[in-house]
């Protein structure tokens, strides 16, 4: 990874705002979980794992879970003809790492 330095400040409610560059760099999404640690001039900035307990966890709606349930029968009648699920699954899996 390259060495990026930004300069961003602390708004007038604490707010810390992480520049594009920096998160573009560290391939951070817009809702990530972070901690932070107090050091002797300053904190540290580490991002938590997904699995961290204190992820939150979104509950889909059910309107949500009726449009997955579609998707899916859908994709399961069109499958076998015209889709390579396997090979959708592989780019779909490479470009999430």
């Amino acid at each position: 990874m390259n060495y990026i330095q930004q300069i961003t400040k602390i708004r007038e409610r604490g707010q810390l705002t992480v520049p594009q560059v920096i998160r573009k760099a560290l391939r951070w999404s817009d809702d990530v979980l972070v901690k932070l640690e107090t050091m002797e001039n300053g904190f540290k900035v580490e991002r938590l794992p997904i699995s961290h307990p204190q992820n939150p966890v979104k509950k889909l709606s059910d309107r949500e879970w009726d449009k997955i349930l579609r998707d899916m029968k859908k994709i399961s009648k069109i499958g076998k003809k015209t889709v390579n699920l396997t090979g959708y699954l592989r780019k779909d899996r490479d470009t999430h790492l």
